[in-house]
């Protein structure tokens, strides 16, 4: 019993793994209140965010999409649903509507958002009208010198990298102009300082790796902050081990897919159901109780904090293709590699164009350096 019991009392400290994907919006609106108090002053108890009436109906020339007007709207979740009671967790439902802006999914939780209809962009009301244009020095610990500037990329298929994660994004993101530096906004907003389940005695602080390898992953850990124990040096979770929710949905199962910390006691050997790789069940893994299902976390979740889906379209030796930005990977050791139509290249991992009608794939690199601004492509053959 002693083994659970918490030494240190932070009762301010965010407690992860957050319980769903749909709650790092929480977490971005709860620290931006901190925000709020801590940088520009005020009551916490009184700084909160607006309601549907306080936006306006109509945006014009919003920043981060000015060729169009916003219309402010409110998100339903269909009826149309045969699934179990993990509703809330449907794919389909998150995959409806992401925000352009935090590229989060937009739900029941935080109903009002912004959309071009026409273009497929959407936002939180919160992300249009709320998120400071720039943060003053000393707003983010990942980066206190200098301040961060909003900004977002040009096209949705321009990528930057998180600076703080090293995740790949189309999202907002902050900027330090002095320092070529970029963070997300899931990263921006992030609590110094947090309690973990897997590590129920003491919270953790954000601050330099010391052992660069990650404590409950076993992997090399390449950012430069990470979460750890001030008490008990040696323990460090990598921030993106940090992000894994309690549970989530993924195609392979019908169910919610639960995080299982170490101890996990199990007659047998877990195989992962998406690269049919053994699971050491002495990490982190998501499993499925009702099905016997389990995977490795970084299967489940990629290095890709943004949205999906964007398409354009582009002739292809005289014939017009839709092309949709879709990531390929591979999952298993002897699967083939998925290969760019231009440069015949063969990738494990890559962000292609996609034609859903007759197959056409072709890496993002040459799908943009090709077009040179204009609709005409041709292939190496024509």
């Amino acid at each position: 019993m002693e083994e659970n019991v918490i030494v240190d009392n932070d009762s301010d400290a965010v407690q992860f793994p957050l319980p769903g994907v749909e709650s790092l919006f929480d977490l971005i609106i709860t620290q931006y209140i901190k925000f709020q108090v801590e940088i520009q002053g005020g009551d916490e108890n009184r700084a909160t965010i607006s309601t549907v009436n306080d936006d306006p109906h109509i945006i014009l020339g919003h920043w981060s999409h000015e060729e169009h007007p916003l219309e402010l709207l409110q998100f339903t979740i269909s009826v149309d649903h045969n699934d179990d009671d993990d509703n809330n967790d449907n794919d389909a439902d998150k995959k409806a509507l992401i925000c352009d802006g935090c590229v989060q999914p937009i739900t029941m939780s935080h109903p009002s958002y912004y959309a071009c209809i026409e273009c497929g962009f959407f936002l939180h009301s919160f992300c249009a009208n709320k998120l400071p244009s720039e943060l003053p020095a000393g707003a983010s610990p990942f980066h206190p010198h200098h301040s961060l500037l909003l900004n977002q990329r040009l096209e949705f298929y321009n990528l930057v990298q998180c600076g703080f994660c090293k995740s790949i994004t189309n999202g907002f993101y902050y900027e330090c102009k002095t320092c070529d530096i970029k963070v997300d906004i899931r990263c921006v907003f992030l609590p110094t300082r947090i309690r973990h389940q897997s590590h129920k005695h003491h919270s953790l602080i954000q601050r330099p790796s010391t052992r660069k390898i990650c404590s409950v992953s076993g992997i090399s850990i390449t950012h430069t902050l990470v979460y750890a124990c001030e008490t008990c040096r040696s323990f460090e979770i990598s921030v993106d081990c940090a992000f894994y929710p309690n549970r989530m949905k993924h195609k392979y199962d019908d169910h919610s897919l639960i995080l299982r910390l170490p101890p996990f006691f199990y007659e047998g050997v877990f195989y992962c159901q998406i690269c049919e790789e053994q699971v050491n069940n002495q990490l982190w893994l998501y499993h499925c109780d009702e099905c016997d299902q389990s995977f490795h976390n970084y299967c489940l979740c990629s290095y890709f904090n943004g949205k999906l889906g964007g398409t354009i379209e582009r002739i292809i030796d005289n014939q017009t293709h839709k092309l949709a930005l879709v990531i390929k990977q591979i999952t298993r050791a002897n699967s083939p590699p998925f290969s760019c139509a231009f440069c015949g290249r063969g990738y494990i991992m890559m962000f292609f164009f996609e034609c859903q009608g007759c197959g056409f794939l072709a890496c993002i690199f040459c799908c943009i350096r090709r077009a040179h601004g204009a609709n005409k492509l041709r292939s190496p053959q024509a």
